[in-house]
């Protein structure tokens, strides 16, 4: 019972955050993990449970979509689809014993970016202005393979890609990664259901419970300081990353 509320604790952290600053998997991910879930269960089910709150998040950035050419677009969500099918396709082969091993460095690989994303932002939008498709693509691709597989930091990539690669500006751009974003999300959603790697016990009302912390962080933006808030979730996310680094190589 215990295990349970923490788990739904962390399910309404996940969507909070996420409105406030981002990083609701550091929140999601390891709790299921320190439930007793299989590591590779564990990273499809906070896919599930996190996956609504992108749906909403594209709803509202729909007016900046609709400027995005729609040839752009298209492209960006076929490339999309094709990465994240092959990331979670990847993960599913994934042994667990594999990924136990892998998950300290997937999450010091997203507690990087996600540290660093106020600067990617910035030189990002400074090196805006020239278009490379052949870059876009490519790196839409790679992000999307990366989204299937793990997830976390995939937004604050694609936001810095569009920016580099493309002409829109900061609106446009993360309007676009909503959209292609959320696609993922799907996606890998659908994928580990047919394969099997949802854990439905947790997922579903851990997905309910996110949906109303995801309701309350977006409330909370307009009364809390954003920054404030991702520091909160940085500080977590190093010290999390550390203890799955002495715990998966340690042995404590």
């Amino acid at each position: 019972m215990i295990t349970y509320l923490i788990l739904l604790l962390a399910a309404l952290l996940g969507g909070a955050s996420n409105a406030l600053a981002g990083g609701g998997t550091f929140m999601v991910f390891p709790a299921l993990l320190l439930g007793g879930i299989a590591p590779v269960a564990a990273n499809a089910t906070a896919s599930l449970v996190l996956m609504p709150g992108g749906f909403a998040s594209a709803w509202v950035y729909r007016g900046t979509i609709r400027q995005t050419d729609s040839r752009t677009l298209w492209v960006l969500l076929g490339l999309s689809g094709i990465g994240a099918t092959l990331g979670s396709l990847l993960l599913v082969y994934t042994s667990n014993a594999t990924f136990s091993i892998l998950v300290p460095w997937l999450l010091l690989a997203a507690t990087t970016v996600f540290t660093m994303a106020p600067w990617l932002r910035k030189v990002a939008a400074g090196a805006s202005g020239h278009r490379s498709l052949a870059g876009l693509m490519v790196g839409q691709f790679a992000i999307s393979v990366y989204g299937g597989y793990f997830g976390a930091g995939m937004g604050v990539l694609m936001i810095a890609l569009y920016l580099v690669a493309t002409r829109l500006d900061v609106h446009q751009a993360s309007g676009l990664r909503m959209m292609c974003a959320g696609l993922v999300n799907l996606l890998t959603v659908a994928i580990f259901a047919w394969r099997g790697a949802l854990d439905y016990r947790f997922g579903i009302p851990m997905m309910v419970v996110g949906i109303i912390g995801g309701y309350i962080g977006a409330l909370l933006v307009k009364r809390m300081d954003a920054n404030v808030a991702r520091r909160a979730i940085l500080i977590y996310a190093w010290v999390l990353t550390a203890f799955f680094f002495i715990r998966t190589f340690l042995k404590l």
